[in-house]
Order: structure tokens, then C-alpha cells, then sequence
């Protein structure tokens, strides 16, 4: 093979001879050409939304190495993810591919999965690296964002698994980040990655995002996926000529790819089958990580369930939704049954339909058939549980969520259903929050996130006591979704309407529960919450300093409940009150205990060097003053707390906390100081390969024939679904939205480069 052959793809997913297939809760193999769901049945794990809940090093480790042994049996080098992109709304529509709206726990268990999955010789590849917190224009959008936040919020994560786990790859995303794609940004992917934080593995392409290939092998990147049909050969060859990318340049590239295929591609066994036994063991881990991960939110009394009798309502209950849409579907077959489960428990179900889960509209006699189930199981005191939340319609990749309130036939239903009784336990599936005004209204909550194929055995055996909860959320659940501090300037909302393709981070550093907790804005759950059905105490708080300005924190946590329980102790560092730009509280280490009655256990959490830092003067300082060490179960539970005194720099800030959050166009061009872009007004003469034909349309009739027949394609590939399926959607939204580079390179020669230029020539004709 020519060398040179390796800065591409080979098909869709091989690197040289590797093969590399997409991951993060689960292997998704599968031969070049096959649509998303056409791959290689494997477990499917619960997802990063989900599993981050856990709050447990050790359980995501043993989730890395049973994926890796099924990617080892499928012939696989590489899994693609995990994902670390944090969670600055909850419409984003990938978000459930995500772990945190907080960079140290995402890092953290980013850190584990990657090297527990690197020990067995199975490769990963971290991303979306940067700043991919949107969906919508996912291609084309340019996230706008201050250094500070930048460092210390949206860069944190992948610092933290780069620098403790190395991973074999790293996955540059879509967007542009501070006006240059994030595959051409030499200031991302070789000043900070490379020679910062000293990186050398490979960094590959998201799927189409490599649109200029020289430019991107010259900031840093080292190979476009997937293949692009030799379309970017010319240009490769012709910028060797010119000598605007060097050979020495090129050299390292595929020196970097080659040690990659080296390490990688020698120990696989190429069965295209996952081992019977491997499989049946994954499923059991599977169960067991969604039992550790789901989070009770709500118990007046109703649980654990003793009766022997429920009546379920609700269609996500037959047809249970426990994984998303898009590149990371699994195909799985081992699904269980919450009414098999529930029967093994040996509870007897009665159930009603009550909603259709593939339409936002009410269904009068599905309404009728469980109003009527419900009157006679309030008349009988039998307990109802309710199985709702967000569906496959209502969010998933490749487009954002456009409301935050749940599916209007599921709330229609609810509120009849509290006209007979509010003795309901909610069980909510989803992959972000959502408002949750009404399942709090129920005597029981449960979130379920998206947990796996093993998700109705961990809620059978949660809601009848077997299992007592332990998850706790590694995100805040709002009110409202104006409450967000991101709100108006994400994706279509309000301000950032007619600007799409800009993205101003105006919230800066104040994400999630940084905000929430810094502005004193009211949440429905706070992050880190969850109930348990046992008590733990906390006590003999001892803070110890180590070196380099590093502590331990050591306190002892007792069962004093009556039934056996883990828990999830949290340390946090509240910063010093000098009015300065700063959140007020942060997550600077955490802990899992599992307790029999009456048990206590001595814990130990390490604060690291980064625990009392800021981003300031082009790198993360210690800031001095008095800080307060906090040990909590959860944000808003302080359990103990000591103060102490650290030695640093000053944080300087042209902001101070009295600057309202989102902040002002003012305040805002204080901390960014990078030029802005206009690219969601483009004008004729400006557009590229690089834009869309969603923004080229107005300009051009060409365009919009194309958009036309890409739909009728995209229905007829999918028939009989309906274009708002998940995947049907997604494939129609990279049409609409992707690069016109990647329009031609991932249409399987459908779409010729020659009909793309005839398109931007009538769109860039001056009249």
C-alpha cells in the first residue's frame, strides 16, 4: 500500500488494515455500506447519560473490557468513543452519548473506560475534540467560547483523559471552534493537544468533516474518515508540489498511523461473532450496570412496591426505549421484559397501552382503555406505575430537540390520570432531562435514563426493593428550560435564531450546576442527587496535604438505614468569596461505597494539583485564598466541611460575579477576543465546499432540487418509516446540513463534485 494512502480512509471504517467501528455503550460492526441498524449483534451497555450516574471507576472499567472482548471477536481495533463533549443544554440531541455537564467527572470516566479498554489491546478513540455541543448545523456552526471557559469547562475533560489514560485516537469534530474547523485548527490540535499536553497518537476526522485535507494534516490531524473517493487525492498531491504542506509534515502523519495499525491490528480474531459466553456474561454486566446507575428522584412511601398486584400504563413499557438513534445504535437481541422481570419478582401486571410512543398525538381510546384500567386499580388500592418520558421521535443524532417539555399525548394522559389518583410511580426513559413538572406530581420517580438492554431488569428489581437505588445525577435537572444558563443562544432559541451558525457561549464558565448554584436559580433536582431506600452518615472529616498542592480528604460513611445500600460521597471545592468571575462550588473528587447495615467504611479522595485552579495567564494556575473542602451527597447536601488556606496566583478577570449570566453583548466581547464570524448571513461570492445546502439554497435553485430529491431518497432507503425516524431523520439532516464536501464523498457517487460546482457557481453569481 502507498503510504501516502494512509492519510484516508480505506471504505468506511478501516485505517490501512485496521478495522474500527463505532462504540461508546456497545460495538456497532458492520461491512461497508449497511445502513446504521445492519450491523453485528453485540451487548448494548447503558448509555454514557446513563452510566456517569453510576459514579463508579471501577464499573465502567469492567463495561470498557466486555466491550472490548466483543470487539475483539468482530474483528474490531478501534472503538470509536468514548464521548466527553459536555452537556451545555439538555435539547441537545446527542446528549445521551455524553456523560456530564462537569468536565472532572466526565474525565474521569472517560479516564477509566479509555485505559481499561487500552489494557486489552483494543483501541479508543475520545471525542468529539472540541466543543461539539449541538446538533443543529452540527457541520457548519461555529462555537464561540472564551479562553477560560474553553480551558477550564469544555477542554477539561479530554486534558484529563489525555493526560491520565492516552488514547489510542482522538476523534476532531464538525464544528468550527473560534472561526476554524475544528480539523483544521492548529491552535486546538497541535499547540494545545500535541505540544501542551503532549499528545502523539492518531487524530482522526469525524465521519465528512475533513473537507480541506492538506490544511488539516497541517494543523494536526492524520486521517480523513471516511474514505473520500479519492476526491481529496488532487489536492493532497498538489499541495506536496507547492510545497505548502511538507514532506516531513506528511511523514509524521503516517509514521503516527502506521505505529496505530502496529499496536492495534495484531491481536483481533476476526470471528464477526461475539463468543456465546462472552455474550451471556456482557448481559449480566449490562443488568448490573443499570441497576447502579438508574436514580430514584422521588418516594413518598409507594417504594419499594410490596403488593402483588400493578397495572402498568404507558407504550414504552411493551416497547422499551433503552439505547438512541444514530451511529451509536447497537443491535442487540438479549432485551428484557419488565413484565417477565416483574413476574419473576412475583408481581402480576395488568397493563394499558395508554399513548402510541411513535406519535406526539393523543389516541382517545388508548386515553379511555387506561383511564378505565386506572379507576379500577385506584377502586382495588392498587399501584399504578407509569412508564413515559422521551421517545426516539423526541431527540437523537443529528438534530436537537425543539422543546423541553415531554410528548404532549404522554402529558394529556397524565393529567386525567391524577384526576383518579396520584398513587403513580413514574418511571422516566430518556436520554437528557426534560421538564419534569408533572412525573415529580407522582408519589415515585424513577430515571431510567437510556440503560441497556438489562434496563427493565434494573427497574423491575429497583421498583420491588431486590435492588436499592444508588445512581445519582451527573447533571442538573431544571425547571424550566429558560432556566438553562445557555438559553437563547443554543441551537434555534430565541437570540441565537438568526444566528445559528454563530454560537455565542455567552454563559462563559457557568454550566450546569456552576450556574445553578452560583445565581441561586431554583432546579427540580439538583446534580448529584439521588434517594436510596437506606440512610448513610457521614462523619470524621480529616483534610491532609500532600505534595504539589495536592490533598487528601479522608471521612467514614455508615449505613445507619435498615437495608443494604451504596453510596455516592462527593467531594466539592467551594472557592474562595472574593467576588471574583467563579463559580461557587465544584466537583473535585467522588466515591463509591457499598454498605451492609450498620456498616462504616473509612474513604480516601485525592484532590489533584487542578483542584483550586483557574485558566489564567495561557494556562490552568493554582489561584490562592481560603477555600472551603466540602464532603456532600449532593450538591445541595453538605455533610462536612473544612477550611484551608492555599498559596497561588491572583484571578484576573475584567468580570466579576455581579455580571449577569447569560451575559450581555458587552460584557461578553470583555472575554472573547477572538474575531467573529458571520457565517450564518453569508452573501454570494462566500460559499464553498465547506457550507451546506441548507445555507445555499436561498441562492440557488440547483440547491434546492437537490434538497428535494435527497428526501425522496432518504424516504425510499427507509420505507415504509417515516422521514421523522431516527435514523431516516439523521441521514436527511447530514444531507441538509453537512458539508457539500461531504454530500459528494458520502452519497456512494450518487451526488457528483461536478453538480456541487454548478451549484456554488449559481449560488456565488453576483447579480
Amino acid at each position: 500500500m502507498d503510504n501516502k494512502r494512509l492519510v484516508t480512509g480505506i471504505g468506511a471504517w478501516h485505517i490501512g488494515t485496521i478495522h474500527v467501528a463505532d462504540g461508546p455503550h456497545g460495538v456497532r460492526s458492520q461491512e461497508d455500506g449497511a445502513k446504521n441498524n445492519n450491523s453485528f449483534e453485540a451487548t448494548c451497555f447503558p448509555t454514557a447519560s446513563c452510566v456517569a450516574c453510576s459514579f463508579d471507576k471501577e464499573l465502567i472499567r469492567k463495561m470498557a473490557k466486555g466491550i472490548a472482548s466483543e470487539a475483539k471477536d468482530l474483528g474490531v481495533s478501534v472503538v470509536l468513543g468514548p464521548g466527553v463533549n459536555i452537556k451545555r443544554s439538555p435539547l441537545c440531541g446527542r446528549n445521551f452519548e455524553y456523560y456530564s455537564e462537569d468536565p472532572y467527572l466526565a474525565g474521569e470516566m472517560a479516564s477509566n473506560y479509555i485505559s481499561a479498554m487500552q489494557e486489552l489491546n483494543v483501541g479508543t478513540s475520545l471525542k468529539h475534540f472540541a466543543a461539539n455541543n449541538q446538533e443543529t448545523h452540527r457541520m457548519t456552526s461555529n462555537s464561540m467560547i472564551d479562553d477560560r471557559a474553553l480551558h477550564e469547562i469544555y477542554l477539561s475533560a479530554f486534558r484529563r483523559a489525555v493526560k491520565k489514560a492516552h488514547p489510542a485516537t482522538i476523534m476532531a469534530s464538525y464544528n468550527y471552534l473560534n472561526g476554524y474547523p475544528a480539523c483544521e485548527n492548529k491552535h486546538l490540535l497541535t499547540d494545545i493537544l500535541r505540544d501542551k499536553w503532549g499528545y502523539s497518537g492518531v487524530v482522526m476526522s469525524d465521519w465528512g468533516a475533513c473537507v480541506d485535507l492538506p490544511a488539516c494534516i497541517n494543523a494536526g490531524m492524520d486521517v480523513e474518515m471516511p474514505d473520500s473517493l479519492g476526491m481529496h487525492d488532487e489536492d493532497l498531491n498538489n499541495a506536496i508540489e507547492k510545497k505548502t504542506l511538507s514532506e516531513e509534515t506528511l511523514n509524521t502523519t503516517i509514521s503516527r498511523i502506521e505505529k496505530l495499525i502496529e499496536k492495534y491490528g495484531k491481536d483481533v480474531h476476526n470471528k464477526k461473532a461475539v463468543e456465546k459466553e462472552t455474550r451471556l456474561q456482557n448481559h449480566i454486566l449490562a443488568r448490573k450496570i443499570a441497576c447502579e446507575s438508574q436514580v430514584l428522584l422521588k418516594n413518598e412511601g409507594i417504594l419499594p412496591i410490596k403488593q402483588r398486584n400493578i397495572l402498568v400504563i404507558g407504550d414504552l413499557a411493551k416497547k422499551p426505549r433503552f439505547q438512541g438513534g444514530g451511529s451509536s445504535h447497537i443491535n442487540t437481541a438479549h432485551v428484557d421484559s419488565f413484565f417477565e422481570s416483574m413476574s419473576e419478582q412475583g408481581v402480576t401486571t395488568k397493563f394499558a397501552r395508554g399513548y402510541n410512543a411513535n406519535s406526539f398525538k393523543r389516541k382517545g381510546k388508548l386515553e379511555r382503555e387506561a383511564l378505565k384500567a386506572a379507576k379500577e386499580a385506584a377502586d382495588k388500592k392498587i399501584p399504578i406505575v407509569f412508564f413515559g418520558g422521551l421517545t426516539d421521535k423526541a431527540e437523537g443524532e443529528g438534530y436537537d430537540r425543539t422543546t423541553f417539555n415531554m410528548p404532549y399525548n404522554q402529558e394529556s394522559l397524565l393529567n386525567k390520570l391524577f384526576e383518579i389518583t396520584t398513587n403513580i410511580v413514574f418511571v422516566s426513559v430518556s436520554g437528557s432531562p426534560y421538564n419534569m413538572e408533572l412525573p415529580a406530581r407522582c408519589k415515585g420517580l424513577l430515571q431510567a435514563y437510556l440503560s441497556g438492554e438489562g434496563a427493565m431488569y434494573a427497574i423491575a428489581n429497583i421498583l420491588t426493593g431486590k435492588i436499592t437505588p444508588s445512581g445519582k445525577l451527573a447533571e442538573t435537572i431544571p425547571l424550566k428550560e429558560s432556566d438553562v444558563a445557555s438559553y437563547g443562544y443554543f441551537a434555534k432559541q430565541e437570540e441565537q435564531s438568526d444566528h445559528v451558525d454563530d454560537v455565542e457561549y455567552r454563559e462563559s464558565i457557568f454550566v450546569g450546576y456552576r450556574y445553578y448554584n452560583t445565581y441561586d436559580v431554583p432546579v427540580r433536582f439538583p446534580f448529584g442527587y439521588g434517594l436510596s431506600y437506606t440512610k448513610f452518615e457521614y462523619s470524621d472529616l480529616r483534610v491532609k496535604p500532600l505534595e504539589n498542592n495536592e490533598y487528601e480528604v479522608g471521612f467514614t460513611v455508615k449505613n445507619t438505614g435498615n437495608v443494604n445500600g451504596a453510596e455516592i460521597a462527593q467531594v466539592y471545592v467551594i472557592n474562595p468569596n472574593d467576588g471574583s468571575f467563579r463559580p461557587n462550588m465544584e466537583l473535585r473528587g467522588f466515591e463509591k461505597v457499598f454498605l451492609k447495615v450498620n456498616e462504616s467504611k473509612q474513604l480516601k479522595v485525592v484532590l489533584d494539583n487542578e483542584a483550586f485552579s483557574a485558566y489564567t495567564n495561557g494556562d490552568i494556575n493554582t489561584i490562592g485564598g481560603t477555600y472551603e473542602i466540602v464532603v456532600a451527597s449532593s450538591i445541595n447536601d453538605i455533610r462536612l466541611k473544612e477550611n484551608i488556606t492555599i498559596a497561588g496566583e491572583k484571578l484576573v478577570s475584567p468580570l466579576t460575579i455581579r455580571n449577569k449570566v447569560p451575559l450581555c453583548e458587552e460584557d461578553f466581547d470583555k472575554i472573547y477576543t477572538y474575531p467573529k464570524t458571520h457565517f450564518s448571513n453569508l452573501c454570494r461570492g462566500e460559499f464553498t465546499f465547506k457550507n451546506s445546502l441548507t445555507q445555499v439554497m436561498p441562492y440557488s435553485r440547483k440547491a434546492k432540487r437537490l434538497s428535494r430529491l435527497g428526501k425522496w431518497l432518504v424516504r425510499i432507503m427507509f420505507f415504509p418509516k417515516p422521514i421523522t425516524d431516527p435514523e431516516a431523520r439523521m441521514m436527511y439532516e447530514g444531507l441538509m446540513e453537512g458539508s457539500l464536501d461531504s454530500v459528494v464523498n458520502q452519497s456512494g457517487g450518487m451526488i457528483k463534485k461536478k453538480k456541487i460546482i454548478k451549484i456554488l457557481s449559481e449560488a456565488n453569481k453576483i447579480r
